[in-house]
């Protein structure tokens, strides 16, 4: 089966969204951490750091997700597939390019002859495996 010809733009969507949550993590380690932890005193400190720690396990997880799907749809391979479609769905709390962008993912990943690509591949491929041994 032919390989869909727009799976290029959705690895390169999850590529630059995995880059602008990693400079969004980066800026939340440089910016707010120096400045905001010394000015502040007594009980807020506590509930800041731990704002600020869930901001990171958030952005931290939206990396590995893109990154896994990229992996997993380069390779060809159905879990691939469904980590991006995983991102996608993130990617729509991103306005406004986010939306748009995790919106038609969606929609192409989820169309069934990408659907059957992926099946036919992974299939393929368990096959090969089985003929080797």
């Amino acid at each position: 089966m032919k390989k869909p010809d727009l799976l290029i733009l959705v690895i390169v969507w999850n590529l630059l969204s995995a880059f602008f949550a990693l400079m969004g993590l980066l800026s939340v380690a440089i910016i707010v951490f120096p400045d905001a932890t010394v000015s502040m005193w007594g009980t807020a400190l506590p509930g800041f750091i731990f704002g600020i720690g869930i901001i990171v396990l958030i952005l931290l997880s939206y990396i590995i997700i893109s990154i896994i799907a990229t992996i997993g749809i380069i390779k060809n391979r159905d879990w691939g597939r469904i980590m991006g479609i995983v991102q996608a769905a993130l990617s729509v709390f991103a306005p406004p390019v986010g939306t748009v962008a995790g919106i038609l993912i969606l929609v192409y990943l989820l169309r069934p002859d990408v659907e059957g690509y992926f099946k036919s591949t992974e299939l393929s491929s368990s096959v090969q495996e089985n003929m080797d041994k």
